[in-house]
């Protein structure tokens, strides 16, 4: 993991990933980041994770093409929705990352341009049981930077295919949430070889199962709905009160160094499949959405205050955590570094 180019690592990762709460809990050690988004970023990250893939292929070079398969119940990819795609002197291709809904008709464009592509679907462990795979191209620090497919230009990142980015034998793979909007909102991109690109990826996002049993029923009200802004440390007290009149399950607890409290703060929920159930959403971060589906039976909402003596300006932080789970500290990870 040495060899990983950090700072530009850093970039693409904040690019690729779907937005979390801008306060997020701190998560459980229980549940890496691999087990959370599948597929690892590219850019010379050879890393093998939980994926698997459905392909579009279009045949270059005379390498044979992968079979094309379209994922089930969803729309028919627009070349009108893809980035557009510019092509260099040399004949080289590129286009800026895609939006979510983007991802299919990237793809389904880029295969007409006779470039190997793979779509990978995220879908639910009981609908895929793809294993570890091998087979993601990798960098050295020393190799050929034009050899990267996603580079840094004036005009900001973009991905680059050519023969050398995207080599005979290799496709370009696109992890994507198939049931977009639910799931991993997050997609993510590498090159990895033509006859070691599995089936589909796993998508551990929390409550994807009832969520896609859901969307064959009619829709539940989630009730009331109360609207808060994210507090701030001095509000706290006022918030809380205010909430619990109105019949919301709310509690305060404080970050604490190591030797001042024990509890690991877990039980938190993580990153929904629904985007209803979101206490924040991607938009309006500073805005919390209280109701039924964002604080369900069970679970209640947790403002959590910051370390004694830390910044006047350090932010609340926030989540959703089972009641039974619920502590008055919680340790604070970044004390005494």
């Amino acid at each position: 993991m040495s060899t990983r180019p950090s700072g530009f690592e850093d970039r693409l990762k904040a690019a690729l990933l779907a937005r979390l709460p801008e306060e997020a809990p701190a998560p459980a050690p229980a549940r890496s980041f691999a087990r959370r988004y599948g597929i690892p970023l590219a850019v010379g990250i050879a890393t093998a994770a939980v994926v698997a893939v459905m392909t579009l292929a279009g045949d270059s070079g005379g390498n044979g093409s992968l079979p094309s398969v379209g994922p089930a119940g969803s729309p028919s990819p627009s070349a009108t929705d893809a980035p557009e795609i510019k092509k260099d002197p040399d004949g080289s291709l590129r286009f800026k990352l895609p939006e979510q809904r983007q991802v299919p008709a990237l793809a389904a464009r880029l295969k007409e341009l006779g470039v190997q592509v793979a779509l990978v679907p995220k879908r639910p462990p009981s609908q895929c049981d793809s294993e570890l795979y091998g087979g993601v191209r990798g960098f050295d620090p020393m190799d050929d930077p034009e050899a990267r497919i996603g580079q840094q230009g004036d005009d900001g990142f973009f991905l680059k295919v050519n023969a050398k980015t995207v080599p005979p034998g290799y496709a370009l793979a696109f992890a994507w949430a198939e049931h977009y909007p639910l799931g991993d909102r997050a997609f993510s991109f590498n090159v990895v070889e033509k006859a070691r690109v599995p089936s589909c990826t796993i998508d551990n996002s929390e409550g994807l199962e009832e969520a896609l049993k859901a969307r064959t029923e009619p829709p539940k009200d989630p009730g009331r709905t109360i609207e808060i802004r994210a507090p701030r440390p001095a509000d706290l007290p006022e918030v809380v009160r205010s909430l619990q009149e109105q019949g919301v399950s709310v509690a305060l607890t404080e970050l604490k160094p190591r030797s001042e409290c024990t509890h690991l703060g877990v039980g938190y929920r993580l990153r929904m499949a629904d985007p209803e159930a979101e206490l924040a959403s991607g938009r309006e971060k500073d805005t919390l959405r209280i109701n039924s589906k964002t604080v369900p039976p069970g679970y209640t909402l947790v403002l959590t205050k910051p370390t004694s003596g830390s910044d006047p300006g350090a932010p609340v932080r926030y989540g959703v955590k089972e009641t039974s789970k619920v502590t008055p500290c919680e340790i604070d990870p970044t004390a005494g570094r």
